[in-house]
């Protein structure tokens, strides 16, 4: 049995994200500030993904880092981790 890399999990969300989107890896890759070959490399596994990247994804389809990295099953948690804006 070979366990999934993390970076073999990654790959697959994001694929399926694009998947679920209609949407090619070009179009990611200028979304996110990547070059295509840099996208692909990484969903390739011939790179790595960077905690950059990881930001650049999570912000673009809104959701979580931990489930781009195969932490959670949960693509957009219900609690709102994010700081209230203080108002002075």
């Amino acid at each position: 049995m070979r366990l999934q890399t993390q970076e073999n999990k990654t790959a697959q969300i994001v694929l399926d994200l694009l998947d679920t989107r209609n949407m090619t890896q070009s179009a990611l890759a200028d979304e996110i500030g990547l070059t295509r070959q840099a996208l692909s490399s990484k969903i390739n596994g011939t790179r790595s993904f960077t905690k950059k990247d990881y930001v650049a994804l999570a912000d673009f389809f809104d959701t979580s880092v931990d489930y781009l990295m195969g932490r959670t099953l949960d693509p957009w948690p219900t609690d709102n981790t994010q700081p209230e804006e203080v108002t002075a």
